[in-house]
């Protein structure tokens, strides 16, 4: 995702500086146009927006703990990950610590979304921290709700993450119906996409699953399960009932044992021709 970002601001006239511990992704943002370090420097304290695309809660905490020496007082840092409210929290403490403010933005979209600026930002914080960001964030989203206080954003993505692995789910069972009855799996995918049955995800990901197709990934396995682990330590946390999701939990957890952990999330649907979906 960072990657993305970078190169859609890149693409509307933004000078970014990017760190990545990857080689790799280096190369790829020096090639869009922009400078990259392999980690943060000095030169973050004169950043006018610093956006942070972390994969897992330990990264979050030593690389905002890394910030908290670095940042300039009155500085602002966009958090774009899906982590649990308490890791959010300690982030902002931490980089309150240094005079800056944290804002929690989390974003619905895959990888292939955030190639094209196709992504919804849920933007919660500091009213003026979110208007400073406003004309950078635009370059890279599609859309941008503004959620209100600190948190309210991470809690709207994971309503919107529950929404996109019930429909991820579904795409993978219908298809096996469709799969079991015999259908042309493009006639299938043609009324699916554009009848009473449509959704975002289907339109995504079926393609993914026609085709056996999971790698290079639009979001990984090991991503989703991380996501779908804080949303059910969040529901179980309010007691709600969620009957479809503890289903779909069960899925991808068996997806995440049997299948490469990068493969796409669509891979779930392997899951069901295996004879494992319970």
């Amino acid at each position: 995702m960072g990657g993305a970002y970078g190169r859609n601001l890149i693409k509307g006239g933004v000078e970014v500086i990017g760190v990545d511990p990857a080689e790799a992704a280096r190369d790829r943002l020096t090639a869009a146009g922009g400078q990259a370090h392999a980690e943060p420097g000095p030169w973050i304290a004169e950043c006018d927006l610093v956006i942070l695309s972390l994969i897992s809660p330990a990264i979050l905490d030593e690389v905002t703990t890394q910030l908290a020496g670095l940042l300039a007082e009155g500085q602002v840092v966009l958090e774009t990950g899906t982590f649990a409210m308490k890791d959010k929290l300690a982030a902002r403490d931490k980089i309150g610590f240094a005079g800056a403010t944290l804002l929690d933005c989390p974003v619905s979209g895959t990888g292939a979304q955030a190639n094209v600026a196709d992504l919804v930002m849920m933007a919660s914080g500091p009213a003026a921290g979110i208007a400073h960001a406003m004309p950078y964030i635009k370059h890279f989203t599609r859309a941008v709700i503004e959620a209100g206080e600190f948190g309210a954003g991470i809690q709207l993505k994971y309503v919107a993450n529950h929404a996109v692995a019930l429909h991820n789910t579904a795409a993978a069972e219908v298809l096996n119906y469709a799969d079991a009855l015999g259908l042309d799996r493009d006639t299938v995918y043609k009324l699916l996409s554009t009848g009473a049955g449509q959704s975002k995800m289907l339109d995504l990901r079926m393609p993914l699953m026609m085709a056996h197709d999971y790698d290079p990934p639009t979001a990984s396995l090991k991503m989703f399960e991380k996501d779908i682990s804080v949303i059910g330590a969040d529901l179980k946390r309010l007691g709600v009932q969620a009957p479809l999701f503890d289903v779909v939990e069960g899925l991808y957890t068996t997806a995440i044992q049997d299948l490469p952990e990068q493969y796409d999330a669509a891979a779930v649907f392997e899951v069901y021709r295996s004879g494992k979906a319970r």
